[in-house]
């Protein structure tokens, strides 16, 4: 257990480990490069297993499910895939990133289709490789473009309606993106390796504010819990940092179990019974922890 306290805004955060799973390998529940994790509304843990080109499920206590996937450019085959978005009821979308789409599956992980980009479409709404992906409760799909580090809103009739994040973008403009999520208001963030820290927009692509701090080295993996407190993966920091929705870094988690992160490369987080579980990427290792939050 560790006990971490925010002195300025009188936070406490009491943290245990639950379960440590995987290990460096191509068997079931073994991992090569993880790169994203989500869980469902049941709380099954789904992983892109990036190394091994699959996608590998677990429920919530680390006990293997099954998989898809393999190399390939055929339905449920990947060529790298990067990010997941599994927390919808009914489907789930994949950033097959070399194979520069999306593909989406029902919630039992029936191949449904792909979403690949309009050659005829304007510039500014094609897409090469995809990076992350987020589907919104009012069925939009936003998508991070990792050649010009731009995102793309896509109606529910897969009509393209804003682009953002690019140059043309302001202080908004990405640098070096990772991923994308969606918080209970409906902004978008935008985990962003470069600046480091996160840039957000509302609904509609305009700029908010960006949020950084002089510790962040290179964060990666994002994720929000439902009082919006942004949970950033930095692995050059070898640490998970946690930040108000103003901004105010609450938390820094160097360990977990007693043991120091290595390599936090993604994280998601679920409410259970006034608890949040906090499932994590660390190298080729899934990791399950109770995260309790005092104020």
């Amino acid at each position: 257990m560790l006990i971490i306290f925010s002195a300025l805004l009188q936070y406490s955060f009491v943290i245990s480990e639950l379960g440590r799973f995987g290990g460096t390998g191509s068997k079931a529940g073994q991992f090569k490069n993880p790169s994203a994790i989500d869980v469902n509304d049941k709380g099954q843990i789904y992983v892109c297993d990036r190394g091994n080109n699959r996608i590998q499920v677990f429920e919530s206590n680390g006990t293997y499910i099954r998989d898809i996937g393999g190399y390939g450019w055929q339905e449920e085959r990947f060529d790298e895939p990067v990010d997941i978005w599994a927390r919808t009821t009914l489907n789930i979308f994949i950033a097959d990133y070399n194979n520069q789409r999306i593909q989406r599956f029902d919630k039992d992980l029936n191949y449904l289709n792909s979403k690949y980009s309009n050659a005829g479409a304007d510039e500014a709404f094609q897409f090469r490789e995809v990076l992350s992906v987020v589907y919104s409760p009012q069925g939009d799909i936003f998508l991070l473009e990792g050649g010009e580090f731009k995102i793309i809103k896509f109606s529910p009739q897969d009509q393209a309606e804003v682009a953002f994040g690019n140059y043309e973008s302001g202080e908004g403009e990405l640098t070096t993106p990772t991923q994308i999520d969606l918080t209970k208001n409906n902004h978008l963030l935008a985990c962003d390796a470069g600046l480091p820290g996160v840039i957000e927009y509302d609904y509609f692509g305009n700029y908010l504010k960006r949020i950084t701090h002089a510790d962040l080295k290179y964060p990666v993996g994002i994720a929000i819990d439902d009082k919006n407190r942004i949970y950033l993966c930095d692995p050059k920091k070898q640490a998970i940092f946690i930040f108000s929705s103003d901004g105010l870094l609450l938390s820094e988690i160097n360990k977990i179990g007693g043991i120091s992160l290595r390599k936090p490369a993604d994280i998601t987080v679920k409410k259970v019974d006034g608890t949040y579980h906090l499932y994590i990427l660390d190298g080729d290792y899934l990791l399950s922890a109770e995260l309790r939050i005092k104020e």
